[in-house]
């Protein structure tokens, strides 16, 4: 009984290990450094204040200003922010901050526990090492939507895989309400999952003996619950402002894939790749489907499609780091001690490369650039347009002040902006100020006086520029 018990408690702390281990990693820039980590958080922390201050809405009115435009973002991240800020009396940005190796921890817990539910105790430990040595961990300690929807992502995959194990419908609902949550979260993630398991399931239905084995009905009890919870957000904004989403094209060379992916896990892929096909179980079609249909995806800007490759690619590192433990675990029968060398070394490099993340992960903006949101900050109108002609600057200018911004963040999703050529180009007249209700321009620090302005503050790399709007 002793020997069962401290078994049990050994393999809960090598499943726990590798989440444990990027809890730790995540920690070191979060004490490092007084602002969260990434560009992209300044915008989230300006939807948390903007629900938390204003109440649920659908309509952003300081984003592409003097414009507006609906909210096209979903909202959970940003509740999650607002109760953070709540929490800590409304310092949305040490909130923020919390949530960073609370998220590292998340991802690669989660990734974990599903990998330990399809092939047990040792590809899940693998796997979780092998995921911090890819290029996409420092994606998991930033304070953004991707990071949690990561998290639905691989706990819904995983109900689903149980729900057509044992028939249970609390498996196909529970994957169905975080996918939903997925949904409104990070909906680009949630999209990737629907596809996987829509493709998944087509093709145990067309098998052989689907009907013997698979319980179907939980995939339209996922969908539906999916759904139904994502509608709750998603309805009434598509009804009263329809939708806009315009990306670009971002292709990540194919020479960068070893980067992407880490050469290891590409390596050991390849023989994971060939041990899935030939024991063709339940869970290796999961796995190969997975991997197949996002790197399929990825492509598709072939087409003519605009896609972010880039951010697809990192969607189909969980299932290469899969595949790849797989084909390590295949030493660990065949040959010992070249399965404990692989692992120790995965486990030292994991490590380092963390590490490594670490050192690359440092906050926006500069000391100069938060001097110029300081000003704002302390000094600005709180009704006139601030545009910089690094438009970087003004997410941050409008986290912080609440001063309505010419750009803001997440651009895919703007109705109408102003020209930007025409200010940064000195082309504006009095009346154009007017109209526009551009009070401020940020510009770099060898700007001569402009017409209609008042230099009003300026440092080694910046001034500001306030303009007769009235």
């Amino acid at each position: 009984m002793n020997i069962s018990t401290n078994s049990n408690k050994i393999n809960k702390i090598l499943l726990l290990t590798p989440a444990i281990v990027a809890l730790c990693i995540a920690l070191l820039p979060t004490l490092k450094y007084q602002l969260p980590l990434s560009w992209d958080v300044y915008y989230h922390i300006h939807m948390a204040k903007l629900y938390f201050y204003q109440g649920f809405t659908f309509w952003d009115a300081v984003t592409y200003a003097p414009f507006g435009r609906p909210i096209y973002y979903p909202p959970l991240f940003h509740v999650l922010l607002g109760l953070m800020g709540q929490i800590f009396n409304g310092d949305f940005f040490f909130g923020a901050r919390v949530i960073q190796p609370i998220l590292a921890f998340g991802v690669v817990f989660s990734f974990t526990y599903l990998a330990y539910r399809v092939y047990g105790l040792s590809v899940s430990f693998i796997s979780g090492f092998l995921i911090i040595m890819s290029l996409t961990f420092h994606r998991f300690m930033l304070p953004i939507p991707e990071s949690l929807a990561l998290i639905f992502f691989s706990l819904s995959l995983c109900s689903y895989y149980l729900s057509l194990q044992n028939g249970g419908v609390k498996y196909g609902v529970t994957a169905g309400i975080l996918a939903g949550m997925a949904l409104l979260t990070h909906p680009s993630s949630a999209l990737i999952l629907i596809m996987v398991v829509s493709v998944y399931s087509l093709l145990l239905r067309l098998s052989e003996n689907a009907g013997e084995d698979y319980n179907f009905t939980n995939f339209w009890y996922f969908i539906s619950s999916a759904l139904l919870m994502a509608s709750l957000w998603w309805v009434p904004l598509l009804l009263n402002y329809g939708y806009i989403a315009n990306f670009s094209t971002v292709i990540t060379p194919l020479l960068d894939y070893p980067k992407v992916f880490g050469i290891i896990s590409l390596i050991f892929a390849l023989w994971g790749v060939y041990i899935l096909i030939k024991r063709k179980e339940k869970g290796d079609l999961l796995v190969l489907i997975w991997l197949i249909s996002v790197l399929a995806l990825s492509q598709i800007y072939l087409l003519g499609i605009n896609v972010l490759n880039d951010r697809i690619l990192n969607f189909a590192v969980f299932p290469m780091v899969l595949t790849a433990s797989v084909g390590i675990n295949y030493f660990r029968e065949k040959n010992r001690l070249v399965f404990n060398i692989l692992t120790l070394f995965i486990i030292v490099s994991a490590l380092l490369s963390g590490f490594l993340a670490v050192d690359n992960s440092n906050p926006y903006p500069s000391p100069s650039q938060m001097e110029v949101v300081r000003w704002f900050e302390n000094n600005g109108d709180g009704t006139s347009v601030v545009m910089a002609n690094d438009s970087a600057l003004e997410p941050v200018i409008l986290a912080f002040s609440g001063q309505p911004v010419a750009g803001g963040g997440y651009g895919v999703a703007k109705i109408k902006e102003l020209d930007r050529q025409k200010y940064m180009n000195f082309r504006y007249s009095l009346e154009d100020l007017k109209k526009d209700r551009v009070g401020y321009l940020i510009l770099n620090h060898n700007q001569e006086s402009l017409p209609y302005s008042e230099l009003v503050y300026q440092n080694q790399d910046y001034k500001i520029f306030r303009m007769e709007n009235n």
